[in-house]
């Protein structure tokens, strides 16, 4: 009884000091932190699994065919999430229906796009790689709404739900592609067991919601932010994916296999961060825009800012250490992996542009992707031709270290002006 009323006193007194709602976050984190656990499980299953197992180049083969499914992620409207939490938390509850119409209306593109980079593959006489391409892109329209679940239970606050949800399902999903990899070694089967389980689980999910769920209020609004939100991330979904891309055409399917080592573990502490984005972006819109939340804001922002410098400085501690462990036949990418986990102090920039999103400041939303994606472009195609791996490392850690920069919570009035005319 003790400690929980020590606890009790300690999360006032931060409250106070940090003007942050500790006791929120904390039960956020606390939610999400299970179902991430859960899909860390997941990750062993796959990533660490095939690192260990597959050969070198079979796995540089399954993170191409990512890449590029990546890039066609441009045509499943990635954007819309935020619409349907932004719509549901503010009531607009139709918004997810008319965003699930919208996606399969758009997303057969991704599956062009993915069919010419099959065929391409198939002029270079990679048959494994090519017809790879085509099962992703047959399954591309359903993979795209297939995860629309956790917006809609993120914007009705049902958190507890949508963490007991993803626990099942990564466990479900660990299970049974660790059966698939432990009777196979080969590229095709493996990639359709991990196309195929993820839309099975999540795709009944999500239909699930979506029929529980009573359509009603205006979409509108909803809609022009996701799809602005969209096309916007077509140029993120290029500049993030490029360098695995020109990885592989410069150096090969190894080298590739070698810079996904490199950045994993750093991308799963990013996705932990990330993982209580959705929840961030609801309790923002749920806010006006007044001076007073703004100053909160950006103590949020900085907060966050020393939270992932403390995360990055452990993780860069340890790498020597447990890389090798888990990565016996990558031990030479643990100075990469090190440098990389830099850029986690950058992971303020998702408190800016959440509240961005939140307030509608489409203006910023634009100028800070567009900046973003020329300078990972620009910076992936001068380096990574001549530093490979390096190049590329160096590339994305730099440019999410100025996103942060970009990113800091401010008014946009001219913006804001624009948008009531609009």
């Amino acid at each position: 009884m003790k400690l929980r009323q020590h606890i009790s006193d300690l999360a006032t007194f931060l409250t106070k000091k940090l003007q942050l709602d500790v006791r929120f976050y904390g039960r956020s984190f606390g939610l999400m932190s299970l179902g991430h656990t859960s899909a860390v499980i997941r990750g062993i299953a796959t990533t660490f699994l095939m690192a260990r197992w597959l050969p070198r180049n079979t796995m540089g083969e399954f993170r191409y065919i990512l890449a590029l499914f990546g890039i066609a992620s441009i045509f499943s409207l990635s954007g819309l999430n935020t619409s349907i939490i932004r719509g549901i938390a503010k009531g607009d509850t139709g918004i997810a229906r008319a965003a699930l119409k919208l996606i399969f209306l758009i997303s057969p593109l991704g599956s062009l796009g993915l069919a010419l980079a099959a065929w391409e593959r198939w002029a270079h006489g990679e048959t494994h790689v090519a017809t790879g391409l085509l099962i992703a892109g047959l399954i591309f329209p359903l993979y795209s709404v297939s995860g629309l679940y956790g917006a809609i239970l993120t914007g009705k606050d049902e958190i507890r739900k949508l963490t007991k949800i993803a626990v099942a399902n990564n466990v479900l999903f660990a299970l049974l592609f660790f059966a698939v990899i432990l009777n196979t070694k080969e590229l095709l089967p493996v990639l359709a067991a991990y196309f195929g389980f993820d839309i099975l689980i999540r795709g009944w999910i999500t239909w699930r919601e979506i029929r529980r769920l009573k359509p009603g209020g205006n979409s509108a609004e909803h809609l022009r932010l996701g799809k602005h939100l969209s096309a916007i991330g077509a140029f993120q979904a290029i500049a993030a994916q490029l360098d695995q891309v020109l990885i592989q055409r410069f150096f090969g399917y190894g080298s590739l296999a070698n810079y996904s080592i490199a950045t994993l573990i750093p991308e799963q502490i990013k996705d932990f961060i990330n993982s209580i984005s959705g929840i961030v972006l609801r309790r923002f819109s749920r806010h006006e825009n007044t001076p007073q939340i703004l100053q909160q804001t950006k103590r949020h922002f900085w907060t966050v800012t020393a939270g992932s410098g403390i995360l990055a400085a452990a993780y860069i501690l340890v790498a020597p250490i447990v890389l090798p462990w888990f990565f016996p036949q990558y031990q030479n990418q643990v100075a990469p992996s090190m440098v990389y986990a830099l850029g986690l102090i950058a992971m303020s920039s998702m408190v800016g542009l959440n509240f961005m999103q939140a307030n509608n400041q489409i203006r910023r939303l634009w100028i800070f992707y567009i900046a973003s994606a020329i300078l990972q472009i620009g910076s992936n195609l001068a380096l990574i031709p001549f530093f490979g791996g390096w190049g590329a490392i160096l590339s994305k850690t730099g440019t999410r270290l100025i996103n942060a920069v970009l990113s800091y919570p401010r008014v946009d009035k001219l913006g804001d002006q624009a948008c009531d005319k609009a």
